[in-house]
């Protein structure tokens, strides 16, 4: 950060934005926004009208605000944001997290001074001459698991997140898949985030089973739990990836199949060409094939030392700092 900086997040109100910025001691403002694309009539006139209204407002924030720099980060509320700051004449960068990138940030990529990407196969879809790879940032902790040695010795602990709300459709898949593997004598451990609505049925499944497993609806030391697994059962969130290339952690990607775009897809099969990941469509899954990929990477150190080799050279380290230079340099030539 640099020092004497002040900043302005402006977001759609959600309970996680309150949670994470509001205790950092952030200023905090709320604009009414809703998705376009794949949408009927109606719903996209409301959206335009939203995003009229939000660019209204948005100017009305930077007159008060006066800020050097927009950065946005996609989803449907940078738009307006985005809108305001280019008719104020303030320089806009965003950053786009996904190897797709979404409608948002492929409006605003036509008006940004600089475009950031969190994947190397994004830069394909904006501008060669104002696009920058820096990948997607990771917090510390994180970071420093990249030289954590793994050996993949038996028995395996195996991490299965659908994120901080949990994923019904990879529960119902992977808890079964790894209680019938221990029924079968395959010797591991387990660390399941179920999120809320799955976490009495997904700790029944495992107790039944007898398998030595924590089921919990959230962990909030995630790089505590990457510091101790040997594979990860997860979606294919950009974040989720940034993290596991990090960690270097081997991984069996399931893409959340109503993602816009089928973004995480195309996340997954990135980490999948380089030999990270293995990439199974939800629609396709059963617990059975689940546990038959499993059991045959827990059989194999080599097959996932050779990933975990692969998930490491996939890692974007520094990937904040190279954020914060692009904007510093930005916001030297703007003052």
């Amino acid at each position: 950060m640099a020092p004497g900086a002040d900043f302005l997040f402006v977001g759609t109100g959600r309970p996680v934005e309150a949670k994470i910025i509001d205790p950092a001691g952030f200023r905090r403002e709320v604009l009414e926004s809703s998705g376009f694309k794949g949408r009927g009539g109606v719903a996209q006139a409301r959206a335009l009208w939203q995003c009229l209204a939000g660019t209204r407002r948005a100017l009305g924030l930077i007159r008060e605000f006066r800020p050097h720099l927009c950065f946005g980060a996609g989803g449907y509320v940078t738009v307006p944001v985005g809108l305001a700051a280019k008719l104020a004449g303030i320089p806009l960068v965003i950053h786009e997290q996904n190897s797709r990138p979404g409608l948002s940030n492929r409006v605003l990529g036509r008006l940004a001074q600089k475009i950031l990407v969190g994947f190397e196969e994004a830069q394909a879809s904006f501008p060669a001459g104002k696009t920058v790879y820096t990948g997607n940032p990771v917090r510390p902790e994180i970071a420093a698991l990249h030289e954590v040695a793994r050996d993949f010795q038996p028995p395996l602990t195996i991490l299965v997140t659908g994120g901080s709300q949990g994923a019904a459709g990879l529960n119902r898949v992977a808890a079964p898949a790894l209680a019938g593997l221990h029924r079968q004598g395959q010797r591991l451990a387990v660390v399941h985030q179920a999120g809320t609505a799955d976490l009495q049925w997904v700790r029944s499944v495992y107790e039944e089973a007898m398998v030595n497993a924590r089921v919990e609806e959230f962990f909030p030391n995630m790089a505590d739990l990457y510091g101790r697994v040997d594979l990860v059962i997860a979606r294919a969130g950009a974040i989720t990836l940034a993290e596991l290339t990090a960690a270097r952690l081997p991984s069996i990607l399931v893409p959340l199949p109503t993602a816009a775009d089928d973004h995480q897809t195309v996340n997954a099969r990135a980490l999948a060409e380089a030999g990270a990941a293995l990439v199974f469509p939800e629609r396709t899954l059963t617990a059975e094939v689940l546990a038959a990929a499993v059991a045959d990477l827990a059989g194999d150190a080599a097959k996932l030392t050779a990933m975990s080799r692969a998930a490491g050279e996939k890692a974007a380290l520094g990937a904040d700092d190279h954020l914060a230079r692009i904007c510093l340099e930005l916001l030297e030539k703007s003052i």
